[in-house]
């Protein structure tokens, strides 16, 4: 949380604090399993001599008897003594009595009352956009394009995931085929990643947008600076908000050793902060020499370019990345960006996983990442602010919106299984000439005709397995296929296919392909790479599978407005039509038309309307889309989590989604139809918009409580009997 206020704090001023030295001696709070055992203890502890084991030898000072406890009572101890009593078999525990030392141990009021705090950065009323190139110019409150100084604006991929239900459906507006409004209020959340580090893995970034820099024009909730600076680690102030893993990860991890030879070793950056040379940041990650000792056996990676530079990646004030400087950009917009991203105030971090100069597409950037989460340093996200330090690693967040496939699976004269009873090559597959509709349009909206099969196992999935096992939230894009991919178990897991001269009767586990010169096996509904990361099994198998990458789906701007199901006056929120779908489809992020920060300047972006004194260009933003888009948006929903819950793993972050964030109601959202019943040939196939989840409804991704202690508390409605309380028609509550 960032604190806006100080109207609502205890002064410490005269408060009473806890000795500090390790001989001191403490007020302990002493309970034992039973009154009798109490007394035992208590008359051990009063002894000058006692003979009793895991009892101090001199008498032991009481001064808090608590009379009104029968187990209970404070003593003065050391940490010595405290530490030996608790082995004592009639002591339940031993602990501070945090009451005696209100300075270290009272916590703000703002910070433990159980009203509703949900917290805005803006502090005003700003722009919420959505699909407003559609907007009809004679609507007051529309406007095609957006408005040159509007600053502070921002997409719908905020507001939208503050509730669970759409605030642009007609519901919610009141006005039929209301997805064009622009909606003039400040979005309010429960976090904003605090004490996280998210990674955005992607090609070039312009680090220098003026998203990720302070200007005259930052929300007052976000924060400047970065977790360099915010550490300590960088004695000098720097403006961008935005580090890389390779160039300055090292620096976050092991500042003694580039402390030891700052002459050589350490430069600052164009926006003030002090990092490592390039050169040195490479070695360190290739070179256990070129580390301190205490990091010398930690293990090393190769794979990384050594023309991975600042220049080729991150980009200045005054210069672009050479490896592109728009889908990165795009990507970290949505996850940090000050106005375009939902978890503004984490720890912001970039690595070119995919781009030219890239950090080992193949393994090498999964090792990076693993390593950066497993060695970082035990840093709050404000330590330097707020003085605290947490006793364990941040979080670590990985947004990925790329992905491996290929064309290779349209082929004519080929063979298919659907719905096999086998996948060993018992069965045989049917031939065609003409693809049959459950296949017939992957890829046509959105991806050239292309899509992805599961990968077989080898040193590229490995590398991202262990990422995931070290603890890493792995977000991915699902891809943009038009593609069904279903969980293990499912009717459709196991559908495969084959060319007309590997024969009728191929097993699944001998059919395969290539994507990008990696082997990956011919099925049709399964996860591909990296959404497959962290499969908990290997091989073709189904039984127990499970898959730790949080798969994103993309929604779109627009709403189902006639043509599909018989849905022509509804209006009902919707898949967009190039977004895979399916039970493996974790949740749905806003994706088309969004907004977001842009390193290039085209007829597709924006003026940005902020600026800052040196920038050596006019910034834009862009109409981004695709699961290209969804992942990041919910990569930074899903970091504003981790922020109250620090020991997630991905198997409670998917829960979370399951049963905190729930299913969308069939009312207000699109699910096309039941494909349970569905024949090889079923039309139904080819409705793009088709969720194609067996009935089953979409998860959403929203600003659901998580029931952690410390996340702030939506608000609870009890209605009790009341003779003067009357309901008629349709009731709906909303909080905003």
């Amino acid at each position: 949380m960032i604190r806006t206020d100080n109207n609502n704090v205890i002064d410490r001023t005269n408060l009473a604090v806890k000795p500090t030295g390790a001989d001191d001696k403490k007020a302990y709070s002493i309970k034992c399993y039973t009154k009798e055992d109490w007394v035992f203890i208590h008359e051990e502890l009063e002894k000058d001599g006692s003979l009793e084991d895991n009892i101090p030898d001199p008498s032991i000072v009481c001064p808090d008897k608590k009379e009104h406890s029968d187990t209970r009572a404070t003593y003065m101890l050391t940490d010595a003594e405290a530490e030996d009593l608790r082995k004592h078999e009639k002591v339940q525990w031993v602990c501070i009595d945090y009451d005696v030392y209100p300075g270290n141990y009272s916590p703000d009021p703002e910070d433990i009352i159980m009203g509703v705090r949900k917290f805005g950065r803006f502090n005003k009323t700003v722009s919420n956009y959505r699909d407003w190139e559609n907007a009809p110019t004679s609507l007051p409150t529309s406007q095609a394009g957006i408005g040159a100084t509007d600053k502070n604006r921002t997409g719908y991929q905020i507001l939208r995931h503050t509730q669970k239900e759409n605030p642009w459906d007609a519901t919610s507006t009141g006005l039929t085929g209301s997805d064009h409004i622009i909606i003039e209020t400040e979005p309010k959340q429960l976090g904003d990643g605090t004490g996280v580090d998210a990674i955005v893995s992607d090609d070039g970034f312009w680090i220098a947008h003026p998203e990720f820099v302070t200007t005259a024009d930052d929300p007052v909730g976000w924060s400047t600076g970065n977790a360099l600076t915010w550490s300590g680690i960088s004695t000098t102030p720097g403006t961008c908000a935005v580090l890389d893993v390779v160039l300055d990860g090292p620096y976050y991890i092991d500042p003694d050793w580039f402390n030891a030879d700052p002459g050589n070793r350490l430069t600052q950056r164009w926006d003030g902060t002090t990092v490592p040379v390039d050169s040195v940041a490479r070695a360190w990650w290739s070179d256990a020499s070129q580390r301190s000792v205490g990091f010398s056996t930690i293990g090393t990676t190769s794979g990384i370019s050594g023309s991975y530079t600042r220049e080729n990646c991150n980009g200045t004030n005054t210069a672009k990345p050479q490896n592109g400087s728009y889908h990165g950009t795009q990507c970290a917009g949505q996850v940090f960006g000050k106005n375009y991203g939902s978890a503004y105030n984490c720890n912001k971090w970039v690595i070119n996983g995919i781009g030219g100069s890239n950090a080992g597409i193949n393994g090498s950037q999964f090792d990076v990442q693993k390593l950066f989460h497993l060695y970082k340093p035990n840093y709050d996200r404000h330590s330097a602010i707020t003085g605290k330090q947490n006793d364990d690693k941040n979080p670590t967040t990985s947004s990925n919106s790329w992905g491996y496939r290929s064309s290779t699976i349209h082929s004519t004269g080929a063979y298919y299984w659907y719905r096999p009873s086998a996948t060993d090559g018992s069965v045989t597959g049917t031939s065609y000439t003409t693809e049959p509709a459950f296949f017939d349009l992957l890829g046509a909206y959105g991806d050239s005709s292309r899509c992805k099969g599961e990968m077989v196992d080898s040193s590229v999935t490995a590398a991202g397995d262990e990422l995931a096992e070290a603890g890493v939230i792995f977000i991915a894009a699902a891809g943009n296929s038009n593609q069904t991919q279903v969980a293990p178990g499912d009717l459709d897991f196991n559908n495969y296919w084959s060319t007309s001269s590997q024969g009728d009767s191929v097993s699944l586990e001998s059919a395969t392909h290539l994507e990008f010169g990696l082997t990956c096996y011919n099925t049709i509904n399964r996860r591909g790479w990296p959404q497959s990361l962290g499969k908990t099994t290997s091989g073709i198998s189904t039984a127990g599978t499970e898959y730790a990458c949080i798969n994103i789906g993309a929604l779109d701007d627009a709403i189902i407005s006639s043509g599909l199901g018989g849905n022509t006056t509804d209006y009902k929120e919707k898949k967009v039509s190039y977004s895979d779908m399916g039970t493996s489809i974790d949740c749905y992020g806003a994706a088309d038309d969004t907004l977001t920060a842009d390193g290039r300047a085209s007829n597709l972006t924006y003026p940005h309307p902020e600026t800052y004194t040196g920038l050596g260009f006019v910034p834009y933003d862009v109409d981004f889309g695709g699961t290209s888009s969804a992942c990041p948006t919910c990569a930074g929903w899903i970091t504003t989590k981790l922020q109250y819950n620090r020991g997630w793993t991905w198997r409670d972050v998917k829960s979370w989604l399951k049963n905190n964030c729930g299913t969308q109601d069939p009312d207000r959202f699109y699910y096309g139809d039941n494909i349970t019943t569905f024949t090889a040939e079923e039309n139904a196939w080819i409705d793009m918009y088709s969720l194609q989840m067996y009935g089953q409804g979409p998860v959403v991704i929203w600003d659901a409580p998580t029931g952690s202690p410390s996340e702030p508390k939506k608000p609870e409605i009890r209605i009790t009997n009341s003779p003067n309380l009357k309901f008629s028609g349709g009731v709906e509550i909303k909080f905003s």
